[in-house]
């Protein structure tokens, strides 16, 4: 969800909150690509989730808002500058711990 269509907004970084809830309160949303980017519709790159346009932590915080309790998964992630090998992991690894980060701050108490 979050990737898929932040790549077809004119401003991501504003718009996508909208898009979440408009589809999530009407529960169609099963499945989101938590990935984020730099740009916009025509013109952007994939980064790493701390690196776009898309604030992930009021994005986490309107799919909770919305009552989504299913899978918030990487899609596609860049390679690290120190790993030329496509097939290694470590980039998922990267973005596998900041969602499971993202999703414990969000359930800690105050």
């Amino acid at each position: 969800m979050s990737g898929t269509i932040s790549e077809n907004l004119e401003n991501p970084g504003a718009e996508i909150f909208d898009v979440i809830r408009y589809f999530g309160t009407r529960k169609k949303i099963f499945n989101v690509h938590f990935r984020n980017i730099r740009g916009h519709r025509n013109d952007f790159i994939e980064v790493y989730p701390d690196e776009g346009d898309v604030d992930f932590v009021k994005a986490i915080r309107v799919y909770k808002e919305i009552g989504y309790s299913y899978m918030l998964m990487p899609d596609h992630v860049p390679l690290a500058a120190d790993n030329a090998d496509p097939h290694d992991l470590q980039s998922f690894a990267y973005c596998y711990g900041y969602i499971r980060g993202l999703i414990q701050s969000l359930y800690r108490a105050p």
